[in-house]
C-alpha cells in the first residue's frame, strides 16, 4: 500500500531497496552474522543476507584477504626455505649454488615496460597501504575494531612489499614468467578488492552525508587500489614479466625481418600489422587499425595494402606449436585433437572467460540502480551528491561493458582463427603421410572436407562456446533479481525456462543425429564425385555417365534429406527461443497480478529491463547449442582421422652416394598393401638401377608395375627385404 504525506506520493519498501538501503550491516565492525530469525523469514532470503554479510562487510572481508594474504607469504617461506636447502646439500653443500635463482634463470637480459609498469603498481600499493596503516592507526576510534583494521593493513602492506622484492629478484636472476602462485594471487586479490570497492561504492550512495563514516581512507585506497589490482590481474594472465633474453630478442627480430623481407613493398617499408607492435592502450581500443581504416576510407583497398601477419601469429608457428603440444605415444587417449588444442590455447580459453565474466558481471548494473533512481527521482535523497554517483557509476558500468563486449568478440574471433591455422597445417601434413589402408577410408574429397568444413565449425564455436555456460549464469542472475522485484511470481518464470532448457537439449541430441549423418553423407558424395573425376577418361569410353550420374544424384538426395530435417529442426528451435521471453514476461507478470503483487514503477521497469537483457542469451542459446554439436562432431571426425595409420619411415633407406653407381636397390624385398601385413603382393624382390641408367618395366595389367613403383617410393609397408 502506498504512503501519502503532505502530498507526496512514497512507494512501498521491497526487498530490493531494503538490500541497497540499510546501511547498518555495510558499516558494522562485527565479525557476527547480524541476521536475526523470525518465524516469517525463509531460507533463502537468509541465505542472501548471509551472502550479502560474508563478501560486502568489513568485518569478513578483511578476514579473507588477510587470510589470503596468510596463506601466499607462507607458501614463499616454504619455497624459498626448500629451494635454499635443496641447493645447499646438493652437490656438497655451500659451494656457488646460492647465487642462482629461485625462480628460474637464462643468460642475458632486457626489461621491458611491462616490468616497470608491474614493479611500479607493486610498489604504488606498498606505499598505499602503509599510509593507511599510519592514518587508520591515528584516526580510529573504536578500540577492537582498531586492532583489526590495523593488523589487516599492515599484513596487506608486508604482501605487497614481499611482492615488489620478488618483482626485483625476477629481474635479478632473469625470469621470464612470473611463478604461478604469484599469478592465482593476483587473480584473487583483484576479486576481493572489487568486493572491497563494491562496498565503498554502496556506502558512497547510501550513507548520509550527516552520518559519521569511518571507512573514508579505507574506501579511498579501495577506489585507488581497484586499477592498480585490474592491472596486476592482466599482468597476472598474460604470465610475462616483460623480462626478454637476447636469444628471445634476436630470434624475434629475425621473424620480423624474415617476415618484412617477405612481405615488404618497394618503397622499403615493412608492411606487418600493427597489432605485432601495438602497445596495451592501442591494443584496449583498437587504435592499431586505424592506418588501415584511413587508406580504406580515402581509396580502395588492394591487396598489397592489407599487412601480413605478425610473425607470432603465423600459421608455421601455430603449426609448431600445435606438433609440440601433440600428445606423446604412451598417453593414451581417444581426443586426442581437442586435447592438443586445449594445450595451446588454454590462456587465449581463460582470457575470453575472463572478459565474459567481466560482461556478465556489468551487465546488471542498469536493473539494479533502477530501484535508487526512481527514489532519487521522487524526492528520498540519502546524499546531495547521489544524482551524480548513479550517474557516475552507471556509465562506467557500460563503458565496462562496451569495451569487454567488444574484446571478447575479437579475442573469440582471432582464437578460431588460430585455431584453423594450426589444425589446416596438420591435416594436410597427415594427409601426405597416410597409409594405402587409410587412404580408401579417407580420401580426397573427404580430406578436403575435413579442411574446409570441419576446421570452420571449430573456428565458429569460439563465439558460441562462451555463449553455453555463460546462458543459465545470466539466467540465474536475472531470476535472482526478479525474485528480489516479484516475490514468488518468479517461480512460473522459472518453470517456462525450465521447460525451454529441457525442449533445447532434446532438439540438440537431435540435430547432433541429423547433423552426424549429414557429414556422413557429404563424405560419401565427395568420394563419388572424386572418383568419377579421376577416371572421367574410362567412364566416357565404355558410355557410363548415366550411372555414375544416378549414383551421385542418390547421395545428393540422401544428404539434402538430412539436409532438411537438420533446418526444419533449426527452424523449430529458433522459433520457441525468440518466443520465449514474450511468453514468459507475460506469464510472469499474470502471475504477480493474480497473487496481488504490488506492480510499482521501479518493479516494472526492473522486471522488464531484466528480461529484455535476458531476450539475446535465451534466442542465441539453440545456435550455440547447434554450433557446439556441429564442432565435437568435426572433433571426432578429425580424431579419427588424425589416428590413422601413417607410412613407415624405415621402409626405405636413403644414402648419399652409396657406392658411386647404384641408384635404387632393392634386396630380397617382400612388400603388402594391407597394413596388417595378411596378404604378400610382392614377393622376393631383387633390383638394382645405376645412376644414369634409363630403365623400363614392362608387364600385363595387375602384374605389380604400380605396386613395385609404390615400394620404391616407400608407399607400401615393408615386409622384409631391404630397399
Amino acid at each position: 500500500m502506498d504512503i501519502v504525506v503532505e502530498g507526496e506520493v512514497f512507494f512501498p519498501r521491497t526487498e530490493t531497496t531494503m538490500f541497497f538501503s540499510s546501511p547498518t550491516w555495510i558499516q558494522s565492525f562485527s565479525c557476527a552474522f547480524p541476521v536475526k530469525q523470525t518465524s516469517g523469514d525463509m531460507l533463502i532470503s537468509t541465505m542472501l543476507q548471509w551472502l550479502r554479510f560474508f563478501f560486502l562487510s568489513p568485518c569478513p572481508q578483511r578476514t579473507i584477504l588477510s587470510s589470503v594474504d596468510v596463506v601466499f607469504l607462507l607458501f614463499l617461506f616454504v619455497f624459498s626455505v626448500t629451494k635454499l636447502w635443496k641447493r645447499l646439500t646438493s652437490h656438497g653443500g655451500f659451494g656457488t649454488h646460492l647465487n642462482e635463482p629461485l625462480v628460474r634463470n637464462s643468460r642475458s637480459i632486457n626489461s621491458t615496460i611491462r616490468f616497470k609498469l608491474t614493479l611500479t603498481a607493486e610498489v604504488v600499493l606498498t606505499i598505499l597501504y602503509t599510509v593507511a596503516t599510519v592514518l587508520a592507526y591515528s584516526n580510529s576510534s573504536k578500540v577492537p575494531w582498531k586492532q583489526v583494521d590495523d593488523v589487516f593493513l599492515i599484513v596487506h602492506a608486508i604482501t605487497h612489499a614481499v611482492l615488489a622484492f620478488l618483482i626485483i629478484h625476477e629481474k635479478i636472476f632473469e625470469a621470464v614468467t612470473h611463478p604461478l602462485a604469484l599469478r592465482v594471487y593476483w587473480v584473487v586479490n583483484f576479486s576481493v578488492t572489487s568486493l572491497f570497492t563494491v562496498s565503498a561504492v554502496m556506502r558512497l550512495v547510501i550513507v548520509d552525508v550527516n552520518e559519521s563514516n569511518d571507512f573514508k581512507v579505507d574506501d579511498v585506497v579501495s577506489f585507488i587500489s581497484l586499477p592498480l589490482s585490474l592491472f596486476l590481474l592482466f599482468a597476472g594472465i598474460k604470465g610475462s614479466t616483460g623480462i626478454v633474453l637476447s636469444t628471445e630478442e634476436s630470434q624475434s627480430r629475425q621473424l620480423v625481418e624474415e617476415e618484412t623481407r617477405l612481405y615488404d613493398g618497394s618503397e622499403g617499408k615493412s608492411v606487418v600489422t600493427g597489432f605485432a607492435s601495438a602497445s596495451m592502450l592501442s591494443k584496449a581500443f583498437f587504435i592499431w587499425i586505424n592506418p588501415l581504416l584511413r587508406k580504406g576510407y580515402k581509396s580502395a583497398l588492394k591487396t598489397d595494402d592489407v599487412p601480413s601477419l605478425s610473425p607470432q601469429h603465423r600459421a608455421e608457428r601455430m603449426l609448431s606449436i600445435f606438433e609440440s603440444k601433440w600428445p606423446k605415444s604412451n598417453e593414451k587417449s581417444k581426443h586426442l585433437v581437442r586435447i592438443t588444442l586445449l594445450r595451446c590455447f588454454w590462456k587465449e580459453l581463460v582470457l575470453n572467460v575472463v572478459l565474459a565474466i567481466i560482461r556478465l558481471c556489468v551487465m546488471f548494473v542498469g536493473p539494479v540502480l533502477i530501484q535508487s533512481f526512481v527514489d532519487f527521482t521522487s524526492g528520498k535523497r540519502s546524499s546531495e551528491y547521489e544524482g551524480y554517483y548513479l550517474v557516475l557509476i552507471l556509465l562506467v558500468a557500460k563503458f565496462i561493458e562496451v569495451v569487454s563486449t567488444h574484446h571478447f568478440n575479437f579475442q573469440c574471433q582471432k582464437l578460431g582463427t588460430l585455431i584453423r591455422s594450426a589444425v589446416i597445417p596438420a591435416l594436410y601434413e597427415k594427409g601426405l603421410k597416410l597409409s594405402f589402408s587409410a587412404r580408401q577410408d579417407h580420401g580426397i574429397g573427404t580430406i578436403v572436407n575435413y579442411m574446409a568444413v570441419d576446421t570452420q565449425q571449430l573456428s565458429d564455436m569460439m563465439l558460441q562456446l562462451n555463449a553455453a555456460w555463460m546462458m543459465p549464469l545470466q539466467v540465474a542472475v536475472g531470476m535472482f533479481l526478479l525474485y528480489n522485484c516479484l516475490g514468488a511470481s518468479v517461480i512460473t518464470a522459472f518453470l517456462g525456462l525450465l521447460g525451454v532448457f529441457v525442449f533445447a537439449v532434446i532438439g540438440t541430441r537431435r540435430n547432433n543425429r541429423f547433423q552426424y549423418n549429414v557429414m556422413k553423407n557429404r563424405d560419401s558424395r565427395m568420394k563419388a564425385v572424386n572418383e568419377m573425376l579421376n577416371y572421367m577418361r574410362v567412364i566416357k569410353f565404355q558410355a557410363w555417365e548415366e550411372h555414375f550420374n544416378q549414383r551421385i544424384m542418390g547421395f545428393r538426395e540422401i544428404e539434402y534429406g538430412w539436409l532438411s530435417k537438420l533446418m526444419f529442426s533449426i527452424c523449430g528451435n529458433i522459433v520457441v527461443m525468440w518466443s520465449t521471453p514474450l511468453l514468459i514476461s507475460t506469464l510472469t507478470f499474470g502471475t504477480a497480478i493474480l497473487l496481488g503483487v504490488q506492480l510499482d514503477a521501479a518493479t516494472v521497469f526492473t522486471t522488464t529491463t531484466v528480461f529484455k537483457i535476458l531476450q539475446e542469451p535465451i534466442r542465441t542459446f539453440p545456435q550455440s547449442m547447434i554450433s557446439l554439436s556441429q564442432a565435437l562432431i568435426s572433433l571426432e571426425r578429425l580424431d579419427k582421422f588424425m589416428l590413422s595409420r601413417e607410412l613407415l619411415d624405415d621402409s626405405i633407406e636413403r644414402e648419399e652416394r652409396c657406392g658411386g653407381q647404384t641408384a635404387v636397390e632393392i634386396i630380397d624385398g617382400t612388400f603388402s598393401w594391407d597394413d596388417d601385413n595378411t596378404q604378400q603382393d610382392l614377393k622376393n624382390i631383387n633390383l638394382e638401377i645405376k645412376e644414369g641408367e634409363i630403365s623400363a618395366i614392362v608387364g600385363t595389367v595387375g602384374s605389380g608395375k604400380s605396386s613395385l613403383l609404390a615400394s620404391i617410393l616407400g608407399e607400401l609397408r615393408k615386409i622384409s627385404g631391404k630397399v
